[in-house]
């Protein structure tokens, strides 16, 4: 007799879709264990790690320890910081927001916030897309009395502070509190009951993953907690790999909003000369080997996180881990792992690990030689310094800042990109014929002018 789906009990019918397949897990799985192997044996901390293939759970395990202390292991139901992960939770909010009809895209930040310096110039997507101007690494009321860092629409430049923009949209918009919403567009419809808000109050409890950082004698020590409850929107959730695997089933069935505001959060922006970003809406979006990938990481307090969809490989990889990314140690960053899982589902099908350069010529490259400002922040021109010099050498373009000196590869005439590194540069020509311009920007998601000094 052919039993039909629909006639299956529900609880069969969930285990058949939560059980891993056997043939696509054992080379998966067993690669995947020996990434972890030294983890494991030493009895450091570790991760979560969750793949979905069709939306089917294909790996679900966990690795090392949540807590050094006790010698309480990870496991797929540990409760980790998400940091900025829950980037896309609030995006996904504004987005379901959208569909219901209670606010536009288009609509401007006063309409909502009044305020803030600009509001009436910069949109609901402009925040979701990094592109409102809005600055960084302060408290939001102090940045919201301070000019924008650059036009809406001109440039990406990754801003916590415009997602806690976004947290206050969301409830004026909603009527209700960040978290009352959160509950009832995401969590309680899909049974999402062991991710929220996270709170200094609850990182004690049973169930809960200790963050750590390497220390300078080389041995993990706790990361120090820094808090998120009054400013959850841009890093203050908590999930579980379970609850994650869940989520990314959800967001691909378009049971969180219609596939099309997926597609749409998926789209790179195009910023106003044209060019296109690195980030749609609440998703970053750096091509991986020539695989389309939206994504994104975070990193908070010794947690370092990474969830990355596949579309082409129907593919969706999920790593919580409790260490944080700086400075690196023996545990695998989030990102790198999720790539090597990547590599192992679909290796054959990937492109090069790097571009091959781009021959470009020297008169060209004369163009670009000169000093430039770097126009950052205090805290980006600390690691980077001030101030980049470019010289030319035969056929090569050459950048010396703080960190030293090394050679630009040229991807095209007008694109290069540190061999080793997250920093591209690239030059953007005058139409009144002076010389160009030049965007800088690390990992796809925060842009700084460089401006040639005479």
């Amino acid at each position: 007799m052919r039993l039909s789906v629909r006639a299956m009990p529900l609880a069969l019918l969930a285990a058949m879709t939560l059980a891993p397949l056997a043939w696509a897990q054992s080379g998966l799985s067993d690669g995947l264990d020996r990434l972890f192997a030294p983890q494991d044996r030493s009895k450091l901390p570790g991760a979560a790690v969750v793949v979905l293939r069709d939306g089917i759970v294909v790996h679900s395990r966990a690795y090392g320890l949540a807590r050094l202390d006790t010698g309480v292991p990870n496991t797929t139901r540990t409760k980790f910081r998400l940091a900025s992960v829950s980037k896309s939770f609030t995006a996904l909010m504004v987005l379901k927001l959208v569909e219901q009809g209670r606010l536009r895209l288009e609509d401007t930040l006063e309409t909502y916030v009044p305020g803030v310096n600009g509001g009436d110039k910069i949109t609901v997507a402009h925040l979701l897309s990094h592109t409102a101007g809005m600055p960084d690494f302060m408290g939001f009321e102090q940045a919201a009395k301070l000019p924008r860092d650059a036009a809406p629409g001109e440039r990406l430049n990754y801003s916590n502070l415009g997602y806690s923009a976004l947290g206050r949209v969301i409830e004026k918009a909603s009527g209700k509190s960040y978290e009352a919403y959160l509950r009832e567009a995401i969590l309680d419809p899909l049974g999402m009951k062991d991710s929220g808000l996270d709170r200094k109050a609850s990182a004690l409890e049973e169930g809960r993953a200790a963050g750590y950082v390497l220390g300078k004698d080389g041995a993990y020590q706790a990361a120090e907690f820094s808090d998120t409850e009054r400013d959850p929107a841009a890093g203050g959730l908590y999930s579980t790999a379970e609850d994650m695997a869940t989520w990314a089933r959800a967001l691909l069935a378009g049971r969180i909003v219609a596939p099309a505001l997926v597609e749409r959060a998926w789209t790179p922006v195009v910023l106003n000369d044209g060019r296109k970003g690195r980030y749609g809406l609440g998703f970053m979006l750096n091509p991986y080997r020539g695989l389309r990938e939206a994504a994104h990481g975070g990193d908070i307090s010794g947690f370092n996180t990474w969830v990355a969809f596949y579309p082409s490989e129907k593919l969706a990889v999920i790593v919580l881990s409790n260490v944080g990314m700086r400075p690196p140690g023996p545990v695998p960053e989030a990102s790198a792992l999720a790539h090597q899982v990547v590599e192992l589902v679909a290796g054959e099908r990937l492109g090069p690990a790097s571009t091959p350069p781009v021959a470009v010529a020297e008169a060209v490259l004369d163009r670009y030689v000169g000093r430039y400002r770097i126009e950052a922040p205090p805290p980006v021109q600390a690691v980077m310094g001030d101030s980049l010099e470019l010289r030319r050498d035969g056929a090569r373009l050459l950048a010396r800042g703080k960190q030293g000196e090394g050679e630009l590869v040229a991807e095209s005439e007008t694109e290069f990109r540190v061999p080793q590194g997250p920093v591209r540069i690239e030059f953007v020509a005058d139409p009144a014929g002076a010389p160009p311009s030049a965007v800088l920007t690390l990992a796809g998601v925060r842009e700084f002018r460089l401006v040639r000094q005479p």
